[in-house]
């Protein structure tokens, strides 16, 4: 499984966050478990739905370039459809305490876990 670090410049703003890199990863994304954990992200996700999943979720919609678009609280069992320039989707838990802003461009550090967890 790949995971990943967010960062706006030096700082870190989400750690071990889900690398959803397949088909099946991106399908699945954060379905059917009990918790967010750290979140997920999903390269070349446009549009998201909440079906299945347990809670709501923080979601920041990315440009090609990683340029934070557009930023919502998702809640369960809706679709939500990305900007039209949107390439990217990272889903934070509800209650995260990152500060991102519309126009800051992220930096993802991307990373095999050498645990099966």
């Amino acid at each position: 499984m790949k995971f990943c670090d967010i960062y706006i410049g030096d700082k870190c703003i989400a750690k071990r966050v889900k690398y959803c890199n397949t088909f099946g990863l991106k399908l699945l994304g954060l379905m059917f478990v009990k918790t967010p954990g750290h979140g997920a992200f999903l390269p070349d996700v446009k549009d998201i739905h909440m079906n299945f999943v347990r809670f709501n979720l923080r979601i920041v919609w990315l440009d090609k370039n990683y340029k934070v678009l557009h930023e919502k609280i998702a809640r369960r069992w809706r679709l939500y459809y990305g900007p039209e320039e949107a390439k990217h989707v990272l889903e934070l838990p509800e209650d995260s305490k990152a500060v991102i802003k519309i126009g800051q461009k992220l930096n993802l550090k991307i990373y095999e876990s050498k645990d099966k967890s």
